[in-house]
């Protein structure tokens, strides 16, 4: 079958369309591999990933939602509770009806000093590691909480230690509390760098 004069005329043009997609293609993935090596040579990055692995383990993930905790590995909470005005849930559902400061060894209830919801503008469910590191950085967006608050909170608070010692079957974080430490008091020094936002395909 010969050919028609119009399509054989169209044919070096598509050839030269395709070579020029397929070299913007591979340029945009070179330049995403690229921004991912260059964060993680930057000072601190390392020790934001280590930050925020921990900070989305279920035992503290579970706790910064938006309106309702999740309870064991990020299940809904049973019986449904709600956040309320004081972070302490709503009408009778009150987080201390079944928690107390220590777990209870009848009920199964975990309990620790202070046990409440997350304010709810830390709440970081369904946010990206840039997008929670962006929030600790914002203090306008995170409640006024500086880097180094952060650090005296999480290096004392008994609620936060709880969750390497959560007792039962739970699974407490599974990075040691002094290397979170570590890594938080390494990624404040390094100027607190947060990871790019990776573009969604």
């Amino acid at each position: 079958m010969k050919m028609r004069p119009d399509t054989a005329l169209f044919r070096p043009l598509l050839a030269l369309c395709a070579i020029a997609l397929l070299t913007l293609t591979g340029c945009d993935q070179h330049r995403g591999a690229s921004q991912q090596e260059e964060a993680s040579s930057t000072p601190g990055h390392q020790d934001w990933e280590t930050i925020v692995e921990v900070l989305l383990h279920p035992r503290c993930l579970n706790c910064h939602q938006l309106e309702m905790p999740l309870i064991n590995e990020g299940s809904p909470h049973v019986p449904r509770v709600e956040r309320g005005p004081d972070n302490m849930g709503a009408g009778t559902m009150r987080c201390n009806n079944c928690h107390s400061n220590k777990n209870n060894p009848v009920t199964g209830a975990p309990g620790a000093p202070g046990w409440v919801m997350a304010p709810i503008e830390l709440n970081w469910s369904q946010k990206s590691s840039a997008q929670i590191c962006k929030l600790l950085t914002t203090p306008q967006d995170n409640g006024g909480r500086a880097p180094t608050s952060q650090l005296e909170f999480v290096s004392t608070s008994p609620l936060v230690l709880w969750g390497w010692h959560p007792g039962n079957s739970r699974q407490p974080v599974n990075i040691p509390h002094d290397k979170f430490i570590e890594a938080m008091k390494g990624w404040i020094a390094a100027g607190t760098p947060c990871p790019p936002e990776r573009a969604s395909n």
